[in-house]
């Protein structure tokens, strides 16, 4: 058989009979290498034995053809490189590229027969109408199969790169540039030409060719090298797109790739390539040895699933459409399938995929264009290009990132579930589970037109999660809208309800724009879902938004593996709610049937069709999963059949008994020893399991059984599945060099680990791991305690390592060194509290620098929510030692370190809530900068505060420990806070004279302000947070809190107080109920009609109950859905009515036990509002007991309170954890909603008069006079990051009682100067307090004190810093004269105030709004908004006044830094110079531009663009004219610059929103070459770079000449210098270097957040020697750094 092979290209070098090398002539050199035609082997004598081995494969060879001699020697014509097949004469829409597979070539891979005619791409494609406007490319390369060669080293890597060159760098004819890119492109890629796309993203793993294979020699083999040759080939396909997505110099090629046509790729290989290995192995030619890429392209390849992975990273950018070969291909005298269907397509989300009736060779040829395979292949391209053509593309590709980014950040997830689905495929035998489709109970299921559930339920091992991704497959294929999740007990990511409804709303936003637009609103809006739990995620992504989408559905979902999650009853609970969708959602829940899930299954079928599948029983799905698993074993059939129905016999369903039998009996040499290896084997998985176990029992060697039980306990216990390479570094130094960690975990485990497709080790399942935790079979034990106290010594051990700073330094961080980052107080939390040596390894770790390189791992990794979880089980665990510790006598130490922990428990939680942001921002803060903001008594400023490795040193503060209080802001010390909201991203505060304060709630920066013009009596934002209605006595008005602008203003009816009001109808309506028990409905699409009164006003005035009265209503609530209103009255019992139609829901009737009133089952109530999930409502008796209560139910609970005052108001989170309370005394209470008891409890003397809590629930807000304080205590910081799962089981409580903080209060400071040179500061605060500050010795004298309810307004120092002056709000000006003591004591301040002249200026309605001494400290001037005072310090009297000649227009007045005699005046549009002396006109200039003009543009635009809407009540929205303002001129001595900077405002008291920063050149300002009387000069100002401009928040100082330090948006100090060069208007940024990098800015610090609001931002600044001036809380903040030192 072998002597009829002949050689077809020449002659190679091979073995002859005598052993002799024969080599090939210089012409067939010439011809493989140049034409890569397939190669061939000689005729070899040593054809006999193996010609045998061939035939026990069923192969039988025959003889080489003179066509396929034709078929090599005509793919020589074929070009390589991007050929252009066809250009249209007019602009193309679109590039068409196609790319061939391994063995095939740019032309013949797509010609049926290798007929030139029948090239479709090349003479079809430009007959189609629309694809006749696009380019079409086909790219070729060197891609023929050698038997052996250099050039057979060539990689799917190097083929990608060739195929971004011709892309980027391609030539016409001509030489013309192909420019592609230009345009948006679509491959069509057969087999691996698939896999070469998906690599020109991201330098991945690279897949080497180091040798190719022989077999296209073999004639018979022929066509199975072609299909296998072109599923190799589609692997560089895919890897051409990543490795575009990780290179600038093809990123922008690669973004203009919007589709893919996949023709039979191998995207999880094929299980030919382990056949052909076989074949490999027994070549008679030794150069044919088994090779890599073969095991590469197997089944579960680790190279094919990393690529994969990162390529499913970019997939949902892209149109995907997948067709899979049906037939099968001849293979000599046999046919087989090359790809089944499950490998050709990837199972995203929005992936279509379509079966082709073609085998693998012919999947990419047709026969004619009637052919129905290239009709369906057309139709894509035809539908893609059109797609592409009639949409502006680069908008919508560019703006689908940063909303994926957005929904990712929302969602904090990146992930869909695939790569669980993919593992479970490839496990997946075809021909099973498709009973399933024919079942009647499932077919109904299908069929129901409604939403509805099904629940399939099995044994353990049953198959039900291969059964889930086959269902999985079928609905893709049926194109229905289907997603998916797997419970996974092995990983604490992958088991609560939470994670679950992310993942699902993840994968629906892939092919769902509207609700990837809605999503995407939520995250810019602030909305944080990761604090969330289930109940609130459900209610605010899919009650609220997804189930009112129009057009949506029907959806799938499949769940696997409920009874792995850790919060079974929130999801069923979740399920339960389905049918309010407004269309049909179908969900498939896959578990095993527990009393716990069977329950909850029940419960709920009342509301929501329920149908319920036994799986218990699959004897045919066995059989078929046996008969493939040994359809490959030697020996007569009916031997083998009678092996296969005794294990269907005894499988009693279970899959995994029969997958672990098969493994075991196919190791058997013989019959024989199958039987008796049948015989030996038990029924059952625990008798299996104890068999198994018995096995590790019988190792011979101790290291054996020690290695064994660390990977079972490792496999048993992690927090989550370890990689390969993580459990060999877990491993050691107790096991080294192992070789094969593969082969020693099947030889050492038992068959109870294994390595899954993502290279994870696992346990083979479930009840695996159930199982060694409670056997007493094996030779070692493996118990919870022990076992979590050895990997918590393990993991914390690791991150004990001396290297361990230089480790978290690099990038990327060691795998393991996550782990044990992440996991450890995981492990702790789990283990025995009275372990000493678990105590030692704490304090070890705590009190070392190890604790500082482990929290900078944790930001590096996003992960700092580890630092919340490990306060929490760090408390804990000192809670469960002191108990220990209390039954015997503990040493002295001990009781140390418990406080330790105690102290860093508390340290981490405020590293977290007061350094987060900074700390991602900067993960090497940890060791410069956050010990050193961190209070005197804390554990990090005690151990890091003083280290000499920071450059910072931060005094002025007296506090001691943390505190609770982030910041307070203030609508005004003349006005009282009244009400407060908060919603997404916005904190709005109501004042008693009807003016609304909008703040960021994240960084308190002031937004806006809206004057309603009347008292207001409610307010509330929209469910967007777009917009703020705010109802006051006259009128109801509208606003937009984006554009801050009015939107429209009704008239209210007459005598009507609202006591709720919210927006409805998709924030189109305003509904609101008032006290005169009616229920009135404003719609925004048709403001005519006014407020209009429901119909449900009549109802509600029913007779009322006997024992009661008719009175106004004392308080009303609607709820989320506005679907039910509650009615609270005094002397009625609150009632629950329904919006949708007239009907009295329930009536609250309070037990008689509870009733203090004991003749009325009722009480009346105060407060009430609705909670957020469990449809109860939360209320406030009349007596001031606290109540929760359930209208359907009637379950009633009240709250046992010992508050000396009754509470007053009322607010719940919005998760529905937490509820607060306050009184008039000045409390604040925060409970646990489930169990209705006190955690937190804030005391002060100030009265409360409103409170809410952040959406994210980390803190609250009170308003206590005019002040809205925020609050963050710890508690809500760790009830913030608990899981649901901890709702739904017993949580362990630190102590009974709640925590009580007093809030100190200080007024805040008003004014702040500092003393020219020196160490003097002078501060003034709110309560009129004036003080001196000697910042070094941090000693104070007061200065002066004004009368009760004058704060302090400004301050200033003379030039030589001997005099102060201060201003106090009603206008006195107090001067006082600045001595230093001589002979100073210890007790004594260094220097003394003398009283020197007082005086009160002419205030006018504005205020003063500057003082400023002159040079000589002979005058100072007072200036307002309209004029400007003179006053003589030597005469007392007033010298001169200066009237503005621009009206209501904003100066700042600056002494001329050289010539000290003149007064520079800054508006918006000139500059003047006056004289000192006289205040009279030196000098006048223009702005030049681009300031000015710039001011004028947009002071005409904003005219230009108010819109004024006026409703049928003649009333006319005011419009938010904006003016520019300066708001800020710094001059210095020793610049000769001068900044000036210029913001917009609102007339609606809004804060600067825009700001524009220049630099002025301080020699263009010279009065003496200015004749102020004739003309006007225009002053050149440099433009500082946009770059620059947009970090700015606010500019602190110049430095030296020209050194700008300024505040960023993030709070960072950071400076810059910036030149003029050239004597053009153009800056020069010089760079500085910091860390090798090359920057224009140098960040120097941050300043914690709560150090930041609107008052201590705008007196926050930096003095001469670099030193920052921050106040915070009554106090100043001094910040030394190297900030004056380095520049």
């Amino acid at each position: 058989m072998w002597g009829k092979l002949r050689s077809i290209t020449g002659r190679r070098s091979s073995q002859s009979s005598d052993g002799q090398s024969r080599s090939s002539s210089p012409a067939d050199t010439e011809r493989r290498n140049g034409s890569g035609m397939i190669g061939a082997l000689h005729e070899n004598p040593r054809r006999t034995s193996h010609g045998n081995a061939l035939s026990n494969y069923g192969v039988k060879l025959d003889i080489v053809s003179s066509h396929s001699q034709q078929r090599s020697q005509d793919r020589r014509t074929d070009p390589l490189g991007l050929v252009v097949l066809y250009t249209p004469e007019r602009s193309p829409s679109a590039d068409i590229i196609f790319v061939h597979g391994l063995g095939g070539t740019s032309l013949q891979t797509w010609s049926r027969n290798r007929d030139p005619d029948l090239c479709w791409p090349q003479k079809w494609l430009p007959l189609e109408s629309d694809i006749s406007l696009s380019r079409i490319f086909s790219f070729g390369y060197n891609a023929h199969f050698s038997s052996s060669g250099s050039n057979s080293i060539a990689s799917i890597s190097d083929f990608a790169k060739s195929l971004l060159f011709a892309m980027k760098f391609g030539k016409g004819e001509d030489g013309e540039d192909l420019k592609v890119g230009s345009l948006p492109i679509i491959f069509v890629a057969h087999s691996m030409g698939g896999l070469v796309f998906k690599k020109v993203g991201s330098h991945l793993g690279i897949l080497y060719f180091q040798e190719q294979c022989f077999l296209h020699l073999l004639v018979p083999w022929l066509m199975l090298h072609d299909a296998f040759c072109c599923v190799s080939m589609l692997i560089g396909f895919r890897q051409a797109y990543l490795q575009g997505q990780s290179n600038d110099d093809y990123r922008p090629i690669v973004a203009q790739i919007r589709g893919v046509l996949f023709l039979s790729t191998p995207h999880r290989g094929t299980n030919l390539a382990k056949l052909l290995n076989r074949i490999l192995s027994v070549s008679v030619f030794t150069s044919h040895a088994p090779k890599q890429y073969l095991a590469e392209l197997n089944r579960n390849s680790l190279t094919l699933e990393d690529l994969n992975e990162t390529f499913r990273n970019f997939a949902s950018r892209l149109q995907i459409f997948s067709f899979y070969e049906t037939l099968q291909t001849s293979v000599g005298p046999k046919s087989m399938m090359i790809l089944e269907k499950d490998s050709s397509i990837l199972g995203y989300p929005g992936e279509v995929s379509q079966p082709l009736d073609a085998d693998h060779h012919n999947v990419c040829k047709f026969s004619s264009r009637e052919d129905p395979n290239y009709q369906n292949v057309r139709s894509v391209l035809k539908t893609l290009v059109l797609l592409f053509r009639e949409t502006d593309k680069e908008t919508k590709y560019e703006k689908v990132v940063p909303n994926r980014r957005n929904i990712e950040a929302l969602l904090h997830t990146f992930d869909i579930p695939s790569n669980d689905l993919t593992s479970l495929r490839d496990r997946w035998t075809p021909g099973t589970c498709r009973g399933i489709l024919l079942d009647e109970t499932f077919q109904k299921w299908t069929e129901n037109a409604g939403s509805n559930i099904l629940w399939i339920h099995a044994r353990p091992g049953g198959g039900k999660s291969i059964q889930a991704a086959f269902l999985i497959d079928h609905f893709i294929e049926m194109r229905y809208k289907c997603y998916y999740y797997f419970f996974k007990h092995d990983d604490t990511t992958k088991r609560s309800a939470s994670s679950l409804l992310k993942s699902i709303a993840y994968q629906i936003v892939q092919d769902t724009p509207a609700f990837e637009q809605a999503l995407n609103d939520m995250s810019e809006d602030g909305l944080q879902l990761e604090k969330m739990d289930a109940r609130s995620t459900w209610h605010k992504l899919f009650h609220s938004v997804l189930f009112k989408l129009k057009g949506t559905g029907p959806l799938f979902w499949v769940i696997d593996a409920l009874d792995e999650s850790d919060s079974i009853q929130s999801v069923i609970d979740i399920f339960a709610t389905i049918s309010s969708s407004s269309f049909p959602i179908h969900v498939i829940v896959f578990s095993r049937q527990t009393p716990a899930i069977a329950k909850g299954f029940d419960r709920i079928s009342s509301g929501v069709p329920l149908a319920i599948i036994n799986a218990e029983h699959k004897l045919d799905d066995i059989r078929i999963y046996a008969t493939n698993e040994m359809k490959y074993m030697h020996g007569k059939a009916d031997v083998r059949n009678d092996i296969i129905e005794q294990i269907v016999e005894r499988a009693e369903g279970n899959f995994l008994w029969v997958n672990l039998v098969l493994k075991e009996i196919l190791q058997c040499h013989s019959f024989a020893e199958i039987s008796i290896a049948l015989d030996a084997i038990p029924s059952g998985m625990d008798s299996l399991y104890r068999r198994m176990g018995m096995s590790i029992k019988n190792l011979t060697r101790v290291s054996d059984k020690d290695l064994a039980r660390t990977i079972l306990m490792w496999a048993t216990y992690s927090q989550r599945p370890l990689a390969i390479d993580e459990l060999l570094r877990a491993l050691q130094p107790q096991f080294l060099a192992i070789l094969d960690l593969r082969f020693t975990i099947s030889k050492v485990c038992g068959q109870f680990v294994m390595i899954d497709s993502n290279n994870h080790i696992v346990l083979v399942h479930q009840t695996a791991r159930e199982y060694l935790m409670n056997s007493s079979d094996l030779p070692f034990s493996i118990n919870s305690d022990d076992s979590h106290e050895e990997l918590f010594s393990k993991t914390i051990s690791v991150l004990l390592d001396k290297q361990i700073r230089s480790i978290a330094a690099q990038k990327p961080i060691i795998p393991f060194y996550t782990y044990s980052a992440t996991s450890w107080p995981y492990h702790l939390n789990l283990s025995r509290a009275r372990s000493d040596d678990s105590l030692t390894l704490l304090i070890r770790f705590f009190q070392g620098p190890h604790i500082l390189s482990w929290i900078h791992i944790l930001a590096i990794l996003g992960q700092l929510k580890v630092l919340i979880f490990t306060a929490q089980k760090l408390t804990t665990y000192v809670h469960k030692r002191r108990k220990i510790d209390a039954s015997k006598m503990p040493l002295p130490n001990r009781l140390s370190d418990l406080h330790l922990l105690e102290l860093w428990a508390i340290d981490l939680l405020k590293v977290v809530g007061k350094f987060g942001g900074h700390l991602l921002q900067e993960p090497t803060a940890i060791y410069k900068y956050i010990p050193q903001f961190s209070p005197r008594n804390s554990a990090l400023f005690r151990q890091f505060g003083s280290s000499r490795a920071s450059p910072l040193t931060v005094t002025g503060l007296s506090e001691s420990d943390w505190d609770d209080c982030l910041t307070r802001v203030s609508v005004g010390s003349e006005h009282q806070a009244m009400m407060a909201i908060c919603s997404g991203r916005y904190l709005a505060v109501l004042s008693s004279v009807g003016i609304v304060h909008v703040w960021n709630s994240s960084t308190f920066e002031k937004l806006c302000t809206f004057s309603h013009e009347e008292h207001l009596l409610t307010m509330c934002f929209s469910q967007k947070a777009e917009k703020l209605a705010s109802y006051g006595f006259l009128t109801t008005r509208v606003w937009s809190i984006t554009s801050r602008r009015q939107l429209f203003t009704i008239s209210n009816p007459t005598g009507i107080r609202p006591l709720c009001m919210t927006f409805t109808r998709n924030d189109t309506a305003l509904l609101m109920g008032s006290d005169l028990r009616n229920i009135r409905e404003l719609s925004m699409k048709n403001l005519d009609q006014g407020w209009q009164e429901c119909e449900i006003s009549k109802s509600s005035e029913e007779t009322p109950l006997k024992g009661t009265f008719s009175n106004a209503p004392t308080a009303m609530a609607i709820n989320g859905d506005a679907t039910e209103i509650a009615i609270a009255y005094r002397g009625s019992p609150l009632t629950v009515w329904a919006l949708t139609e007239p009907r009295c829901i329930s009536k609250c009737k309070r037990r008689l036990e509870h009733n203090k009133n004991p003749g009325n089952a009722w009480t009346g109530v105060n407060r009430i509002l609705w909670h957020p999930n469990s449809g109860e409502l939360l209320g406030i008796y009349t007596d001031g007991t606290v109540f929760k209560w359930h209208p359907l139910d009637q379950s009633h609970h009240e709250l046992e309170t010992n508050s000396r005052a009754t509470p007053s108001e009322l607010d719940c989170s919005l998760n529905g954890i937490v509820f607060a309370t306050s009184d008039v005394i000045g409390a604040v209470n925060i409970y646990n909603y489930e169990r209705f008891t006190p955690i937190y409890q804030l005391s002060s003397e100030d009265m409360v008069t409103d409170l809410c809590f952040s959406p994210d629930v980390r803190r609250f807000y009170d308003l206590r006079g005019s002040y809205c304080n925020a609050w963050e205590p710890n508690v809500l910081i760790r009830m913030s990051d608990m899981d649901e799962a901890v709702s739904e089981v017993d949580f362990e409580v630190e102590s009974d009682a709640a925590l009580e903080v007093w809030a100190e209060s200080r007024a805040p400071i008003t004014a702040l100067s500092a003393k020219p040179q020196g160490q003097l500061i002078c501060v003034g605060s709110d309560d009129g307090l004036v003080e001196l500050h000697d910042i070094i010795d941090q000693e104070k004298l007061v200065v002066g004190e004004s009368v009760p309810g004058m704060g302090i307004d400004h301050i200033a120092w003379d030039e030589n810093g001997k005099h102060i002056a201060y201003a106090e709000l009603g206008g006195r000006i107090v001067i006082r004269s600045v001595v230093q003591l001589n002979g100073k004591i210890k007790s004594e301040f260094g220097w003394s105030c003398e009283p020197s002249v007082s005086f009160k200026a002419s205030v006018e309605n504005g205020g003063i709004s500057q003082i400023l001494f002159s040079p000589d400290s002979s005058f100072l001037l007072v200036a307002s908004l309209n004029t400007a005072e003179l006053w003589s310090l030597q005469s007392k009297s007033l010298q001169a006044v200066y009237i503005s000649p621009t009206p209501d227009v904003e100066h700042k007045w600056v002494t001329h830094p050289s010539k000290q005699e003149v007064i520079l005046v800054f508006s918006v549009m000139t500059i003047m110079a006056l004289g000192w002396r006289d205040l009279k006109e030196r000098g006048r200039w223009e702005m030049g531009l681009p300031l000015a003009n710039s001011a004028r543009r947009e002071k005409e635009d904003n005219r230009q663009s108010t819109l004024l809407r006026q409703n049928s009540s003649g009333n006319i929205a005011s419009p938010l004219e904006a003016k520019h303002v300066i708001d800020q001129v710094i001059a210095t001595r020793n610049s000769p610059y001068i900044l000036t900077c210029l913001s917009q405002r609102s007339s609606q008291r809004s804060q600067s929103h825009r700001s524009h920063f220049h630099w002025i050149e301080l020699s263009s300002l010279n009065p003496t070459n200015v004749e102020a009387s004739s003309s006007t000069s225009v002053v050149a100002t440099i433009t500082i770079p946009d770059s620059i401009v947009a970090t700015i928040e606010k500019p602190l100082n110049i430095l030296g000449e020209d050194l700008l330090v300024y505040l960023d948006k993030s709070f960072w100090v950071c400076s810059c210098r910036i030149t003029k060069e050239n004597n053009n208007s153009r800056p020069r940024t010089e760079p500085e270097h910091q860390d090798g990098a090359t920057t224009t800015t140098r960040r120097h610090f941050f300043l914690p957040r709560d150090w930041i609001d609107a008052e201590s931002l705008k007196l926050c600044r930096v003095m001469a020697d670099g030193t920052l001036l921050c106040p915070r809380k009554g106090e100043v903040a001094v910040v030394r750094s190297d900030l004056g030192s380095e520049w």
